[in-house]
């Protein structure tokens, strides 16, 4: 089971639902929500600021779940700012795309970053998540 998981969406019925099915599917042990792409900046931020890395290790989530079309950061910003100031101090922690666009511009541009794992159309369903548990980049925490 994935210890943290992030669930960054401004709809709060997605969240809802997303966390009806993750806690059904037994993905994730502790899930926190963002309204938008800042609020989860804010998050490492806060978590990098503090000097006390290693204690704060724990609040890292292991699965961002992150939306593309969200007010104030959208998922393409919040994108920029994590592969330039975290990914590198985080490596383990992965990004699944949920959204609702069917352009194929937005599924060409995720797979130009490394940190996604996956492009995942809501809303989220348990056969996305029991495929997400087969990922190469997850099993480690399903075995």
């Amino acid at each position: 089971m994935i210890k943290s998981l992030f669930i960054v969406d401004d709809d709060p019925i997605t969240v809802k639902i997303c966390e009806l099915v993750i806690k059904n599917t037994k993905f994730a042990d502790k899930i926190t929500g963002f309204n938008n792409g800042q609020e989860c900046m804010q998050f490492f931020i806060n978590c990098f600021d503090k000097k006390d890395i290693e204690n704060n290790k724990a609040n890292i989530p292991n699965l961002i779940l992150l939306d593309l079309n969200m007010p104030v950061m959208d998922g393409w910003e919040f994108l920029e700012h994590f592969v330039r100031k975290y990914n590198n101090r985080i490596p383990d922690t992965k990004i699944a795309i949920l959204t609702s666009s069917i352009n194929p511009n937005d599924f060409m541009k995720a797979q130009q970053y490394d940190v996604i794992i996956d492009f995942l159309h809501k809303p989220l369903l348990t056969d996305l998540v029991e495929d997400l548990k087969l990922h190469d980049a997850l099993k480690e925490y399903f075995n």
